[in-house]
């Protein structure tokens, strides 16, 4: 009982002095109100200024203040629409009032000292102790303000008022037993771009407890979720989507953060007006730690995947971040993507530059690894020249696999499949190694380059080296497309390569973005053992036996190379340089072992010029001429054993035994003796006194030679030969035997002849014996128009066998001794007999004109009865005796004249003038004939000279004709005595005048 007094007297008395408070407090509430913000504003220099306020008692005082302002240094910096402060009665007794048990902010706008503009360039505050330090004097300032501080539906806006956050809720509060250990929770949205709509929450420890772990400050969680991805974009493409992520951090004493964090993001879209559809990414995670101390900020320990599969993983630190240069840092490992399928999604890019999808169609990608990417460069750098901060500092390392790239088509080369690589690049070095290949049917290993880009791929420097097992019939089309490139001469004669070579390949120069240049320096070093080459002309194909050749911008090298043909084969050793001033070749020697001719000789010359079968053998070395920059001097000797060599100007090829070729000191001696052209047997010999300045002597003798066999000679009125190709001039002699041009038969023929590259030509000094006498002969011909100009003699011929050289007489119509003069000219393109002009001269010793056509005619007419005896033959059946024949002709255009042909014989004598046409047989004459013993009263009607004639010579006309038409059937017109004094006096004048000049005139 005693003790429910005691407890019922306690009562009382709190009541009492209760409701003495309550009844204080009431009429003192505006005083108590100015003391709590008083005190606020003393502690810490913040005044709070509502526009109304009230008081309510419980078991702590509360203190609401309306739609009160907070003003910091002359500034508002929260609008609320109230601050509800709940304050313990102890407080107010002995410490003013403050701590306040509670303090509510209900709907405050909080305004940022900084415009959205320059939110990114607000200061953050450094790591260290003295962030620790201001931390813990905010915190202690707070636990005097309060113990609970909650903000309800809270709006955050920058200083030019854009929102930055609304519906904002936080709580914060210590506990009387841990007054310096604060814990903090909140939610809100986030209004701003790029992330408006985005949800954020967490929950903080603040300062030191109990249970604080050693060196701790402050730990946490962070939440966010809805967060769209907006403002990420680039070139036209945005991402679209929205993520979410934790975040779980600890606040060290030296200020330390250290912690990690966890993001996913769904159904990740590629957008772009380029694009003809979105591109679903697909779901990614990412997870990272991270460390932020004062002098570094790192990200470690990141890992993305996609699904469930490690894309990547690496880590990123800023070193200096408060320094004027901060470094920045980043290291990426372990990570392969889909070549192809990113190859696919840039290929639907509407609107790629043209050079890029050239680029991407011609690329096969197959898988890329990346073993590690690091990036260290100044922050600053990266901020100003992304690109250029990339290209110079980054460093890669990774694989590719199965890489396929075609060639651009005018290059003739296979694609190249299958290719593979380790590739490094190491601030601006690029760097490929084990390398390995397919070209076509060619199998590349060992495969090393290095590029430096630190300025770019235009201009950069690069460097290679490479094993190729080649396959040469699939890279001959690219082969001879260089051939080609370089205009080498004979290129065409290369028709096909096969088989295969070993090549070790060094190459640099600089790379471009636009064109494929050749490298500024290489080197080929090709053992060719197996390959194959096929020449145009050859009788078969040549193989690659052993050697190497070397092959680089100043010199081809061969080395002991050994090439096989039919029945042969040949080595090849020394070096051919390239100079500006052509190419120069030292001691490239040539070694040739029963070598079938036709194949070196095709790459030389035209074999519808000058053609050679048979084994060769021998030794050349060739050597520059020091003083004459691209001309080269062979030295050695060659020998054709047995064979055929055919030039373009002879009918039938020359059949040699131990033919030999011999260069020495610049000249050329191709010797053929022993030989045979058309089973005759012949010497012949071709000089070239100065290989550098070629020019042709040939020498030859032979048994018996038909003119014909040269294709060059041949009867005048024959159809003209196609024009003989001789590039350079040429001389001669030539010796036969016997000879013969057509039916014409010669022998001791000898002669001398020229001919220069135009194609004029002479032939001189011929002499010949024919047909009992001696023939002098010189032609010259001119090429443009095929005029021959002949002049010669022939002297003591026996003209029979040339009458008969026809076929189609039986006996010829004239026998004697045959002297002939001539100097003519004609065209032998055309019909030779019309077009032959100039002077002849004719004259025939003692022989007989038998009958013909003409002679029986003409002998019709006569009556000869009278003067026929014993003595003298009948000459309608034997001819008429002569002692000489003489005539004279000029003409042109085919038609001859003479106006002084006689024939002087015992029996009688001819005299003739007029004309005859050569191309057509025609006759136009006056014909005289004289018998031995007619009486002279015709000579005495002659004027002036009539008697003494008559009286030295004692003979008559017998008959005066006129002959017209053709040759084989004249027209003959008896002419009456008294009309042909001036005939007799011209006719029977000529030999007088003859024998003494201007007798008659």
């Amino acid at each position: 009982m005693r003790l429910v007094r005691i407890a019922a007297l306690s009562a009382l008395i709190v009541a009492v002095v209760l409701g003495g408070a309550a009844a204080l407090i009431a009429v003192n509430q505006s005083r108590i109100v100015g003391y709590v913000l008083a005190s606020v504003r003393n502690r810490t220099g913040v005044d709070i200024v509502p526009r109304a306020s009230s008081v309510h008692l419980g078991t702590h005082l509360i203190v609401v203040l309306d739609q009160p302002q907070v003003i910091a240094n002359g500034h508002e910096i929260v609008k609320l629409k109230s601050l509800r402060a709940i304050v313990s009665y102890h407080s107010i007794l002995v410490s003013s009032g403050l701590p306040l048990y509670r303090l509510t902010a209900t709907s405050p706008e909080i305004t940022l000292p900084v415009a959205s503009s320059d939110a990114t360039a607000a200061p953050v505050p450094r790591p260290g102790a003295q962030t620790i330090g201001a931390l813990q004097d905010v915190l202690h300032a707070l636990a005097r303000i309060a113990r609970r501080v909650d903000t309800i539906d809270a709006t955050v806006r920058y200083a030019d008022g854009a929102e930055l956050a609304n519906h904002v809720g936080i709580v914060a509060y210590c506990t009387r037993r841990e007054p310096l250990l604060w814990r903090l929770r909140f939610r809100g949205s986030a209004l701003g771009s790029p992330i408006s709509g985005a949800q954020i929450s967490g929950k903080i420890s603040l300062g030191i407890g109990e249970n604080s772990r050693p060196g701790e400050f402050a730990h946490g969680q962070v939440w966010t979720w809805d967060v769209p991805l907006e403002g990420i974009e680039t070139e036209g493409f945005a991402l679209a989507g929205a993520i979410q992520g934790s975040l779980k951090f600890s606040l060290h004493d030296d200020g330390s953060i250290t912690g990690e964090t966890d993001a996913g993001a769904q159904k990740l879209l590629l957008k772009s007006q380029r694009l003809t559809a979105p591109i679903d990414l697909g779901d990614y995670s990412l997870h990272a730690g991270f460390d932020i101390t004062g002098g570094k900020y790192a990200v470690t320990q990141i890992v993305l995947r996609r699904v469930n599969t490690a894309v990547l993983s690496g880590n990123t630190e800023l070193l200096g971040p408060q320094s004027e240069k901060p470094e920045l840092g980043i290291h990426v490992g372990g990570f392969h993507f889909d070549a192809a399928a990113a190859k696919q999604t840039l290929l639907s890019v509407r609107h790629l530059p043209a050079d890029l999808v050239d680029t991407l169609n011609r690329l096969s990608l197959g898988k890329v690894t990346v073993g590690d990417v690091t990036l260290s460069a100044a922050l600053h750098e990266i901020r100003t020249a992304p690109l250029d901060a990339i290209r110079k500092n980054l460093v890669v390392t990774g694989t590719i696999e199965n890489v396929g790239f075609t060639i651009p088509t005018d290059t003739k080369l296979p694609p190249v499949e299958n290719l593979s690589a380790q590739v490094g690049y190491s601030k601006g070095l690029l760097t490929i190694s084990q390398g390995t290949a397919k070209f076509g049917n060619s199998a590349i290993h060992d495969l090393v380059a290095n590029a430096n880009l630190g300025n770019g791929i235009e201009g950069a420097d690069y460097k290679t080296s490479v094993d190729v097992d080649a396959d040469l019939a699939g890279l001959f089309p690219a082969i001879a497309k260089s051939l080609e490139l370089y205009q080498l001469r004979e290129r065409d004669r290369l028709e096909r390569l096969s088989g295969r070579a070993e090549m070790v390949a060094t190459a640099s120069g600089k790379l471009s973005a636009t064109t494929l240049g050749a490298p500024k320096d290489y080197q080929v070093r090709a053992d060719a053992i197996g390959a194959v080459l096929t020449i145009k002309g050859s009788p078969g194909p040549l193989k690659v036996s052993r050697g190497t050749v070397t092959i680089d911008p100043r010199s081809i090298k061969f080395d002991h190379v050994m090439l096989a043909a039919t029945g042969g084969d040949a080595r090849l050793d020394g070096a051919a340089n390239f100079a500006k001033q052509g190419i120069a070749v030292h001691d490239l020697t040539l070694e040739l072992h029963n070598f079938p001719s036709e194949t070196w000789l095709a790459l030389l010359a035209d074999p519808s010029d000058l053609a050679v079968s048979g084994p060769i053998g021998g030794k050349v070395v060739i050597n520059s001429d020091p003083s004459n920059p691209g001309a080269m001097i062979p030295e050695g000797k060659l020998t054709l054993a047995k064979g055929d060599v055919k030039f373009n100007f002879l009918r039938s090829p020359i059949v040699v035994q131990g033919a030999t070729l011999t260069m020495r000191h610049k000249q050329l001696l191709w010797s053929m003796p022993g030989s045979k052209l058309e089973d005759q047997a012949i010497n012949f010999r071709v000089t070239v006194a100065d290989y550098l300045h070629p020019s042709i002597r040939i020498d030859a003798t032979v048994q018996k030679l038909d003119l014909e066999v040269m294709n060059f000679v041949r009867m005048p009125w024959s159809p003209a030969t196609p024009p003989i190709h001789f590039p350079v001039p040429c001389s001669g002699h030539i010796e036969a035997r016997a000879g013969n041009l057509a039916a014409f038969q010669m022998t001791d023929l000898k002669t001398d002849f020229t001919r220069d590259p135009a194609g004029d030509w002479r032939v001189y000094n011929m002499s010949a014996t024919a047909y009992r006498g001696k023939v002098k002969l010189d032609l010259t011909g001119r090429a443009p128009d095929n005029w021959i100009h002949m002049t010669g003699s022939a002297t003591d011929i026996d003209p029979a066998p040339l009458f008969m050289l026809g076929g189609k007489n039986k006996e010829s119509p004239l026998l004697g001794h045959l002297f002939v003069a001539i100097d003519l000219w004609a065209n032998t393109d055309t019909n030779f007999f019309e077009t032959l002009a100039g002077d002849m001269s004719v004259t025939v010793r003692d022989g007989t004109l038998n009958k013909f056509t003409l002679l029986s005619r003409l002998l019709s007419f006569i009556d000869i009865k009278n003067w026929l005896s014993a003595q003298i033959p009948d000459p309608r059946v034997n001819g008429i005796p002569f002692k000489t024949i003489i005539s004279d002709f000029k003409g042109k255009s085919g038609l001859f004249y003479t106006d002084n042909f006689v024939l002087q014989g015992p029996v009688m004598d001819v005299t003739a003038n007029g004309s005859i046409q050569l191309g057509g047989g025609a006759l136009d004459m006056q014909v005289g004939m004289f018998p031995f013993d007619t009486v002279d009263w015709v000579l005495n009607h002659i004027p002036l000279i009539g008697e003494r004639l008559g009286a030295g010579t004692g003979k008559l006309v017998a008959a005066y004709f006129h002959v017209s038409g053709p040759v084989s059937d004249p027209s003959i017109t008896p002419k009456p005595i008294a009309s042909v004094a001036q005939f007799v006096k011209k006719t029977l004048g000529m030999p007088i005048n003859i024998i003494r000049p201007n007798t008659i005139k």
